[in-house]
């Protein structure tokens, strides 16, 4: 072992972040809120994906606080703040009691698009208070039915008059979080047959189903 891993090592020590063996320790649960992804186990590492409301993960280890855990799904894996997830079964994950912090949930997504294009960046609401909070409106795209695959968020007022390679024509679920609304069209700049949506939609009629090339969201 380099002299460099046993630095790295010794500092990890130092700071409390010794990690629970992952082969006694993995067991599948959800998330109790909008979550974000992180590369390290703290608010200061990078944001690296967002789990949705209820989304299941494989929470493989835990920091020797039990603050972070980290968790592999269908999107890029990293470390999420360990109280927002519930063990699946109803016992929740071991956790020591809430204190002030972030409260990791709220989250962004780049959705850009060729010609008329947009990007948004992922935001961090630095309170913490343990009554409810009015959710943030904003509206997730889905490659897959039932809110599976590729996910993409944006907050409510966004616009796209062509959406990218990625994601044109290829949409077949949306979740509308808070109050928000999204009106979706066929064809770029808002043209063919449109449908507004005010809630989720798990999957999309067969006439829009893979078929939005635009969009329009609003906050009311």
């Amino acid at each position: 072992m380099d002299v460099r891993k046993l630095t790295k090592i010794a500092a990890l020590a130092t700071m409390g972040i010794i990690i629970t063996a992952s082969s006694a320790f993995a067991f599948t649960a959800k998330s109790s809120a909008a979550l974000n992804v992180r590369s390290g186990p703290g608010t200061g590492y990078n944001i690296v994906d967002a789990l949705y409301t209820g989304e299941k993960v494989s929470v493989d280890k835990c920091t020797k606080s039990k603050k972070w855990c980290y968790v592999t799904h269908s999107g890029p894996d990293g470390w999420v703040a360990a109280k927002y997830l519930k063990r699946i079964g109803g016992q929740q994950v071991p956790r020591p009691s809430p204190t002030p912090s972030d409260p990791e949930v709220t989250f962004g997504f780049q959705f850009g698009s060729n010609g008329s294009s947009f990007r948004f960046g992922f935001s961090t609401d630095n309170g913490y208070t343990p009554q409810r909070q009015p959710r943030q409106a904003k509206i997730c795209f889905f490659s897959k039915p039932y809110f599976e695959g590729k996910k993409a968020c944006v907050d409510a007022g966004s616009k796209s008059r062509l959406l990218s390679p990625k994601w044109n024509d290829r949409i077949s679920s949306i979740k509308v979080i808070g109050d928000a609304t999204v009106t979706v069209c066929k064809h770029k700049n808002f043209n063919g047959r449109c449908r507004t949506i005010d809630s989720n939609v798990p999957r999309l009629g067969k006439r829009l189903n893979n078929e939005i090339s635009s969009f329009k969201s609003y906050k009311y």
